[in-house]
């Protein structure tokens, strides 16, 4: 999957949290003058346990901007679905798509 982000050209990067949380990175995409090199952390892990098909996504500070890449980019739904407190700042909860939870469980099967 793919998305563009503040003008970067990114891979999506799907991985874990410990504690089974979903977490997405973008990485710099082939071709480009910063392949392979971190562009963003897209996901922050709260202190909830969330659902398989949701992630939470840090929307403050740089990332300002970064929902609606991964909206547009077809990795999540666009409906906010709550919001997590944590200090200053809310985590925004997001359901990922059909497409992202294809790539996940292709991530899983590899592992296994």
């Amino acid at each position: 999957m793919n998305v563009t982000y503040k003008g970067y050209m990114c891979d999506v990067s799907f991985a874990q949290y410990g504690n089974g949380n979903n977490a997405i990175q973008l990485i710099g995409s082939e071709g480009t003058d910063y392949e392979g090199e971190l562009v963003g952390v897209a996901s922050v892990n709260g202190e909830l346990k969330l659902e398989d098909d949701v992630v939470g996504i840090k929307t403050w500070s740089e990332n300002e901007g970064i929902d609606q890449s991964l909206i547009d980019g077809g990795v999540i739904e666009p409906e906010l679905l709550g919001l997590e407190p944590t200090g200053f700042v809310a985590i925004e909860h997001y359901k990922l798509t059909a497409a992202s939870l294809e790539e996940i469980e292709k991530l899983k099967e590899v592992k296994s």
